[in-house]
């Protein structure tokens, strides 16, 4: 699934962020975290406020990519820079919302706009509803590269979503290990942490990497949505949360984006013009990545998320386009 286009796409980082979920309150509000929304809230806060590197290893249909991740905040700014370990090296910088992704073997850079809090996850601000879809349990307690840890168990209710099992550091209360699990409990994606240090001695300048004068540069811009597109059926829980129409994808190409969430599980609905390369989505199932695509009028739909293919086809079918 991380392809050269993918590497820049919601989606690609979507990958990484089914890291965690949860509100945010903070550890010190709380105590020392006796519950699992305590370790999850306490485990958010040290993501967004701790200086560290982290070594992950992604582990997905037998196939095993490495990233390393250095997370700073300065002055209240959140700084992040994800470098592929593995074939072919790419990079991506985050400085607040301004993404900017490198291509070297293509001598290419896309910039774009986020939504996302962190190149890691697409984490919910607020745990509110999600009860009724989700349960939250601690599991056992033990050891992850050598460090104290908490297992914490997210079960899901119904047949529409995927379980997360995450095992947190009891120390700094970040992140050692994540695995998506399917309604029987098997793995479809892991996330591991190889190596983790405190603190980050390499300071991020995302202008250092912009000095590229002879690379293209492709700025994906959104501007106003077009609301044509209706949601008629949605899986319980799932709500739209924005609508985009994205520019400087290709040449000339406009795609709207409706982005729907549960407030854990994140779906995305891409709608262009039909270019004649729809496909049988039947068959792109990847780890824990669900893909539909259909044709309507002279648009292509195509739905992708985190979530069992029951989700994306109900989501996908339930689209009308106003007359």
């Amino acid at each position: 699934m991380i392809t050269t286009e993918k590497m820049c796409d919601r989606k690609w980082v979507g990958i990484v962020w089914l890291w965690l979920f949860c509100a945010v309150v903070t550890a010190a509000e709380n105590g020392s975290p006796k519950t699992a929304r305590q370790w999850l809230d306490a485990m958010v806060e040290a993501m967004q406020n701790l200086d560290y590197q982290a070594t992950v290893v992604y582990s997905r249909d037998n196939k095993i990519q490495m990233f390393r991740l250095t997370h700073q905040v300065r002055d209240g700014v959140i700084y992040e820079n994800l470098q592929s370990l593995s074939n072919p090296l790419r990079k991506v910088i985050r400085e607040a919302d301004k993404v900017t992704c490198y291509f070297p073997d293509r001598r290419l850079r896309i910039e774009y706009q986020s939504r996302s809090r962190s190149l890691l996850t697409s984490m919910p601000s607020k745990w509110e509803g999600q009860e009724q879809y989700y349960r939250l349990e601690l599991g056992q307690k033990g050891y992850m590269m050598g460090r104290p840890s908490q297992e914490i168990l997210i079960r899901p209710l119904d047949e529409y979503r995927y379980g997360r099992r995450i095992w947190v550091d009891g120390g700094s209360y970040l992140p050692l290990k994540f695995e998506l699990l399917d309604q029987q409990g098997n793995i479809l994606e892991s996330l591991a942490v190889a190596d983790l240090k405190l603190g980050s001695e390499e300071r991020i300048d995302p202008a250092a990497y912009l000095r590229h004068e002879d690379w293209k540069t492709i700025e994906r811009k959104e501007g106003e949505p077009v609301n044509r597109w209706q949601l008629t059926r949605l899986p319980p829980g799932f709500r739209e949360l924005y609508r985009s129409q994205r520019t400087g994808a290709g040449e000339g190409e406009t795609v709207d984006h409706i982005v729907i969430s549960d407030g854990l599980a994140t779906v995305s609905v891409y709608i262009k013009e039909n270019d004649g390369k729809a496909f049988d989505s039947d068959n792109l199932k990847r780890g824990g990545v669900s893909v539909f695509s259909r044709s309507i009028q002279d648009h292509v739909i195509t739905v992708v998320g985190d979530v069992p293919m029951i989700t994306v086809r109900l989501i996908g079918e339930g689209i009308r386009a106003e007359e």
